[in-house]
């Protein structure tokens, strides 16, 4: 199976403790499995557990960096609104939006008191970015339902398998997600994957 893509450009973004690069692995395995060329990035911020991290991956012949231009993205994954929200700079008409809508305050607010905003309102700043479009799931429920909410990230994946956004055939991103997958946790992985995928896919 081969794919052309020219370019497409990802970024997932969450904080630690929430699977980032589990997640960006998946993508890249699916990437690998189709032949494309891609570049990923370290990751980026504290690997503490919730610390803020962000990956990027860049899909296709045209790529070499693995660093992604402002403007120039084409999905964000967000296991974390507010984290979401700081990727605000690489957001354009082009970028579709898988957002989960559990807040996960920072550390830092509480120490100096800042308001924590709603989802709501982190949701409204999204739109005002403009992007093609935004999807919002609530990861942890499904990932509860799947069986533990440590499978929220693998719910989010199946949602952006859904979304159409991943130059993908259908089918390539759940295989990749069987081979990157531990054992004890593969099972629990592909029911979060599937749950993810159907809440997208039902009426909203």
């Amino acid at each position: 199976m081969s794919v052309s893509v020219k370019e497409f450009n990802v970024i997932v973004s969450g904080v630690g403790g929430q699977g980032i690069l589990f997640t960006t692995n998946v993508i890249a395995r699916a990437a690998l499995k189709l032949g494309l060329n891609f570049a990923q990035s370290e990751v980026h911020g504290l690997s503490q557990r919730y610390g803020s991290i962000r990956t990027e991956l860049r899909i296709g012949k045209d790529v070499s960096s693995p660093l992604i231009l402002e403007g120039t993205l084409d999905l964000l994954i967000s296991l974390e609104p507010l984290e979401g929200l700081r990727q605000a700079p690489y957001i354009s008409e082009r970028t579709t939006v898988v957002m989960n809508d559990h807040i996960i305050p920072p550390v830092g607010a509480y120490l100096e008191r800042f308001p924590i905003p709603s989802f709501e309102e982190v949701l409204d700043l999204m739109k005002s970015l403009n992007p093609k479009s935004i999807i919002t799931l609530s990861a942890y429920d499904l990932a509860e339902k799947a069986g533990d909410y440590i499978a929220a990230n693998t719910v989010m994946l199946g949602a952006a398998e859904a979304s159409r956004a991943l130059p993908f055939p259908e089918g390539v991103l759940r295989e990749a997600l069987v081979e990157v997958s531990p054992a004890r946790y593969r099972d629990l992985n592909l029911k979060a994957f599937d749950l993810g995928r159907e809440a997208v896919s039902l009426p909203r």
